[in-house]
């Protein structure tokens, strides 16, 4: 009887020894929600130009951040766009780095790409992500950095014809200077010049100083014909000031000039009357600050809407991340989606490739 009893108590227990013993295969591991790091930055304070360019700007530094076990932590480089408080932010990748170092150039584009207007001092706010899973992260504190990034310029390698004239001393190697420019490398040279005076006197050369070769008028006409090489050659001239389109075909020993005085139109003043650009003379493009509803806009020649070469006109698609308009002749309205004060730069520099930037004030 006992014997029995013993083998029915026994069986009656087994499962609860072989499910114990099931709950020790594993241990479950949750993780927390994390420990934030600790930023630092070797300054909070930057003062650069693009003379500086090449030089170190920035370190940043955090710590580690615990996630309540060792789990793979991605580490995120924060910067908050102009006035968003971090509801948009321009993020860099450091991986499972612990620190990042920016020369000027680097994090000048940053604070750019990030909205902040160049030539101005800015208070940019900084933090770190750290982050093991999309649902599983946590922020640092956030580090204040003042800075005044400067504008940076487009690089036109193409090869040039200088415009030395009396709209600018007559010095070829002037830092004030028009150029025209030639994309297919075959001496037929594009660009525009902003002559002030109603009748305007200058010649191309072929280098920024009077050794190379140089064309003045082969026939004297005005506004194009002729050119010549001969050294007592009178100069190329202009009738009425503007803005003008030139072409020199140096092959064949021919210019001409086209009178394009570009404005801007828009929902902003009912497209009515162009608003003009103003000349930037040291950059050498056109630029306009213009307070703009939400609405589109175009650039056009003259006042004309014609479309053709001599009185084109611009539309083109606004990107609000990078400022950037990708231009298209006779195209769609320039859209832009929030009313404001904008800074509008029209840079027709190589004719064929104009490029165009929006940056909010």
């Amino acid at each position: 009887m006992k014997k029995l009893l013993s083998k029915k108590l026994f069986f009656w227990m087994l499962p609860l020894f072989v499910f114990g013993a099931c709950n020790k295969d594993g241990v479950k591991v949750v993780a927390t929600q994390g420990t934030p790091s600790d930023l630092t930055a070797s300054t909070q304070a930057l003062n650069y130009t693009t003379a500086d360019s090449a030089n170190d700007a920035i370190s940043f530094s955090w710590g580690e951040s615990d996630f309540g076990y060792s789990a793979a932590v991605t580490y995120y480089l924060q910067f908050s766009y102009k006035d968003s408080d971090f509801s948009k932010v321009y993020s860099l990748a450091a991986g499972n780095a612990l620190s990042q170092s920016f020369k000027v150039a680097d994090f000048n584009t940053i604070v750019l790409g990030a909205k902040y207007t160049a030539g101005q001092q800015n208070t940019v706010s900084v933090r770190v992500k750290a982050q093991i899973s999309d649902s599983n992260y946590v922020y640092s504190n956030v580090l204040q950095i003042t800075v005044t990034p400067y504008q940076t310029e487009r690089v036109i390698t193409y090869p040039p014809l200088y415009v030395p004239g009396d709209y600018q001393g007559w010095g070829p190697g002037s830092a004030i200077i028009a150029k025209l420019y030639s994309p297919a490398d075959n001496k037929v040279y594009d660009g525009y010049i902003n002559l002030p005076s109603d009748t305007n006197y200058f010649k191309f050369t072929a280098e920024p100083d009077w050794d190379g070769t140089n064309y003045g008028s082969g026939d004297n006409i005005a506004d194009g014909g002729g050119l010549s090489t001969d050294g007592g050659a009178g100069n190329l001239m202009v009738v009425g000031a503007g803005y003008y389109l030139l072409h020199a075909d140096i092959p064949n020993l021919k210019w001409t000039a086209t009178l394009q005085n570009w404005g801007i139109i828009g929902d902003f003043n009912s497209w009515g009357t162009d608003v003009p650009f103003d000349f930037d003379e040291v950059n050498q493009v056109l630029v306009k600050t213009i307070q703009l509803p939400a609405g589109g806009f175009k650039f056009r020649a003259n006042q004309s809407w014609e479309g053709n070469d001599a009185n084109p006109n611009y539309g083109g698609t606004y990107d609000p991340t990078s400022g950037n308009v990708a231009l298209s002749l006779g195209g769609g309205n320039i859209t832009i989606p929030t009313a404001g004060t904008y800074k509008i730069t029209l840079d027709l520099r190589v004719p064929s490739e104009p490029v165009c930037t929006i940056a909010q004030q």
